[in-house]
């Protein structure tokens, strides 16, 4: 009302929230559809028609009629009569908008235009808190930016309505989950894997792709690979973008904590180009080399992939950074490198900060619909134990227990000794790695036998020859 005497109106439509009320007063079982669009009184502008939707609520949640006499009752039950204006204005008012409309049918249509009215109000008061939020000097840009991204995915949601589905339609989209499964292993068709391929056939067999909303942990010690593994994917999944859609959109969102962007796509590109990492930092590289760098360049150019190397990152900025570029260019993988450099609130004990970042990064990745791959340390525990019992294990990802807990899936990279050095000698430049897939919500563990070429930072499939090598020559 301030507003009001101020000379501003806020959006409102008064004719269609009349004719909200009004079809619903020619056929009451409509209420039904528009619950699902105004699913609260609130969002109606004129204080009456609150009440009044409200005791509409609550006459069909009991299965009781709804006509302008029962509407009445349930407005002086509910103590809201004097706010209507009293009983014999509310009496003849029910009983002028129960013949506003002659149908129900365009129902939905006055509901949408009811709930846009309240969705730009929303909108208007959101600024308005956030001009103050940002006046109070107490207030850092980044907590006054993530409380707007929250205010606004808050009021996008509003212009959605759930729905429920019947046993049928349910089991109908199971049936055809199970058929493009059946296909899949049937074919080892990549294109019609359910989830964002890995790029490794082998890898796959145990992921089924991954899926929106997963939160994927790739854990090893230091130098064992784990940036070169999310490296390789993020290529493998921006490539192909343009084979999964044709809009324009999609890729990758990584964010480096640890290396700067030029740092990364310069090992993407000599991954691509199959170029000795080493010679190429120090320049050492010829013609051919020259000319394969160019050829991944021209590749990796068009490539959907976005770096963030910022080296001070916490939860709330990784959120807005990630939303933000799902809605411009709708990403569809987020990798962070690495979960234990992500800030958080120093106060706190280090196991309840890494909790707290494990599962922002699994709400992150339920909230934009998309998988979040997380790289993790292991702790120095791995190294301390024997020779054959340097495999790691789930107990070795640093605070694991809410690591483990949150993750759909867990990764570990483990190096197989040299197969012609002594173990603490300095190993080839090829060398074969296992991918221990130590946690699967969904789906199996095992083993991935991959080779990891140094040089290139490349992991590559087995060829079948050093398949038979693992078999008979296991770590």
């Amino acid at each position: 009302m301030a507003d009001v005497a101020q000379g501003y109106i806020p959006p409102h439509s008064i004719e269609a929230e009349q004719s909200v009320l009004a079809a619903i007063f020619v056929d009451p079982a409509c209420i039904n559809e528009v619950s699902l669009i105004l699913r609260t009184p609130e969002m109606f502008f004129r204080d009456s028609h609150r009440h009044i939707y409200k005791a509409m609520q609550q006459l069909s949640a009991e299965g009781r009629e709804i006509d302008w006499v029962t509407v009445l009752e349930e407005v002086r039950k509910l103590g809201a009569l004097d706010a209507c204006g009293g009983h014999d204005s509310l009496h003849n008012y029910l009983s002028e908008i129960s013949h506003a409309v002659p149908s129900s049918l365009a129902a939905e249509t006055y509901a949408n235009t009811v709930r846009d009215r309240f969705v730009l109000r929303s909108v208007i008061q959101t600024a308005g808190e956030i001009r103050e939020m940002a006046l109070e000097p107490t207030r850092t840009p980044a907590q006054v930016i993530e409380k707007l991204e929250q205010r606004v995915f808050e009021i996008a949601a509003q212009r959605y309505h759930g729905e429920t589905h019947t046993m049928q339609a349910l089991i109908q989209q199971v049936m055809k989950q199970q058929q493009i499964m059946k296909d899949w292993r049937s074919s080892n068709n990549p294109d019609v894997l359910p989830g964002l391929s890995s790029g490794w056939q082998d890898l796959n067999q145990y992921t089924t792709g991954w899926k929106p909303g997963e939160l994927i942990i790739v854990g090893a010690r230091p130098g064992q690979g784990k940036t070169s593994l999310a490296l390789n994917i993020t290529e493998n999944v921006a490539l192909h973008t343009h084979d999964r859609r044709d809009d324009g959109k999609g890729g990758v969102l990584a964010f480096s904590l640890e290396m700067t962007g030029t740092e990364l796509v310069q090992r993407i590109l000599c991954a691509r180009a199959g170029v000795d990492l080493r010679r190429v930092k120090l320049g050492n590289f010829g013609p051919q080399e020259e000319a394969l760098l160019k050829q991944a360049h021209s590749e990796l150019a068009v490539s959907p992939i976005f770096i963030d190397d910022s080296f001070t990152l916490n939860m709330s900025e990784i959120r807005s950074k990630a939303r933000r570029m799902k809605e411009r260019h709708d990403i569809e993988l987020i990798v962070v490198d690495y979960l234990q450099l992500v800030k958080d609130n120093d106060k706190l004990d280090r196991h309840l900060q890494i909790g707290n970042i494990s599962r922002g990064l699994k709400a992150l990745a339920r909230e934009l619909a998309v998988p979040v791959i997380a790289l993790a340390q292991l702790n120095r525990g791995v190294e301390q134990r024997s020779t054959r019992e340097k495999r790691p294990m789930l107990s070795d990802l640093r605070e694991s227990g809410s690591i483990e807990q949150d993750a759909d899936q867990v990764i570990l990279i483990y190096q197989q000794a040299s197969p012609d050095g002594a173990e603490g000698q300095p190993q080839p430049d090829s060398f074969p790695v296992d991918l221990i897939v130590a946690k699967n919500r969904n789906g199996p563990t095992g083993d991935v036998h991959m080779l990891f070429e140094r040089r290139f930072t490349r992991f590559r499939e087995l060829q079948p020859d050093m398949r038979s090598h693992f078999a008979h020559n296991p770590a």
